[in-house]
């Protein structure tokens, strides 16, 4: 069975874009996807078919609805009445009406309208954030699959000259060459290169897990991905990443759309502490056939209450808001800090390892074709490739944990880092 799968990008931090992903087959027992996707494809799967983003944006409609009932004007007031007399003589019956309007609803319709605008927009912002972070997150898994990938190779290739040496050793033991305690330590030797291939691999297939359930496929289906590109351009200075981090986060746009929604609140309440009337105007016939016409009002007098709980109930409620934003923007000067700090010196390191494997991998090459020559032992040449990859394992991992980092960096933005120059 073959499945197409279309795949829109949700708006983000970033402008909308469509993608169409290869196609996914399915084979049975395991299935996999007939190409590599990319991690802007992996993000547009991920946004398209997460059930929390779904009902999010189901509050998106909620929000909409309320700004159409904000909006509504008050409906005017009829009452109608009869009484017949019951005694009396050329009497006819009384009749009374009246129509009405509740000022005190018409002249807060702004300030309700405003605060439901408000309240929408924080809601969007919310979907935008979600969405965000999720696309960021689908990226971080493909990040981590393809490098854990490189580590894995590397891994096994470990493993495999470390049980060959072991056989080597043993070997050579039992012919008396060599004594038992080189034997232990090309066991530990060994057994340590297993350690690190069986973590791996539990690394690994634990990314592709994470990586599915976002997607929300099968975890039987290996999701083949392309390597992102790496960031290497040098970073723009602290001041600069919290100043865009604070015009372009979705959520901190959000919570200012819900300071204005809170203020519109405040605003609202206050208006009710001294309430406007409500008017009508009253028409009657009594049973002696006298006919009145005249306006009537009623307001309740502001003497004991003066909505003094809603006005307090409002300003507390921008306060928690007000207090919720500083604390926001305080987490995210940290997080672009500390996703800066590990950048740099994952970074710096990996240079520093790079700089020391290529001698290394050249002492390695040459050692092994001593070894096929006669002229060292092969136990010789197997501990110089095994140095060289464990250098090659860890400039895989520094690797790694760098481009955490400027996934972390740019998540914390809210925007990529190929956009922030």
């Amino acid at each position: 069975m073959v499945l197409p799968v279309f795949l829109i990008l949700a708006a983000c931090a970033t402008p909308v874009q469509t993608y169409t992903a290869p196609q996914i087959s399915d084979t049975g027992a395991s299935m996999s996807t007939a190409a590599p996707l990319a991690s802007d494809e992996l993000a547009g799967l991920a946004v398209l078919g997460n059930p929390d983003l779904n009902a999010m944006r189901a509050r998106a409609g909620l929000a909409e609805a309320q700004i159409f009932a904000a909006g509504l004007l008050p409906d005017p007031s009829l009452s109608l009445g009869v009484d017949a007399p019951l005694n009396g003589t050329n009497e006819v019956l009384a009749i009374a009406g009246s129509l009405g309007l509740d000022l005190a609803g018409l002249s807060t319709r702004p300030a309700r309208l405003e605060a439901a605008k408000a309240n929408a927009a924080s809601v969007r912002q919310d979907i935008v954030w979600a969405e965000w972070l999720t696309r960021q997150n689908a990226k971080l898994l493909a990040c981590r699959i393809s490098w854990l990938e490189e580590v894995r190779q590397k891994t096994i290739q470990y493993r495999q000259v470390a049980d060959q040496d072991l056989d080597r050793t043993l070997r050579a033991a039992g012919r008396g060459d060599i004594a038992a305690v080189e034997v232990d330590a090309r066991r530990l030797s060994a057994a340590d290169a297993a350690d690190r291939d069986r973590t791996a691999e539990s690394q690994l297939a634990a990314a592709r897990l994470d990586l599915n359930r976002l997607l929300g496929v099968s975890p039987s289906l290996t999701i083949l991905v392309e390597k992102p590109p790496a960031f290497s351009a040098d970073l723009p200075a602290m001041p600069d990443l919290f100043a865009r981090a604070l015009e372009l986060r979705a959520d901190l746009k959000g919570l200012r759309d819900g300071l204005s929604a809170a203020s519109a609140g405040v605003a609202v309440a206050d208006a009710s502490r001294f309430p406007l009337p409500s008017i009508a105007i009253n028409a009657g016939r009594d049973t002696g056939n006298i006919r009145t016409l005249g306006p009537a009002v009623t307001f309740t007098l502001p003497v004991w209450n003066q909505a003094r709980g809603d006005i307090a109930v409002a300003e507390a409620d921008l306060s928690v808001l007000e207090a919720q934003y500083q604390a926001r923007a305080e987490t995210v000067r940290a997080d672009i800090g500390s996703a800066v700090s590990a950048f740099e010196i994952a970074r710096r390191q990996r240079a520093d390892v790079i700089r020391g494997l290529s001698g290394i991998a050249d002492q390695a090459a040459r050692t092994e074709a001593a070894a096929a020559r006669g002229d060292i032992a092969e136990t010789s040449a197997a501990a110089t490739r095994l140095a060289a990859l464990d250098k090659e394992i860890l400039a895989d991992t520094l690797a790694l944990s760098a481009a955490e980092a400027s996934i972390a960096l740019e998540t914390a933005l809210g925007q990529p880092l190929d956009t922030n120059k």
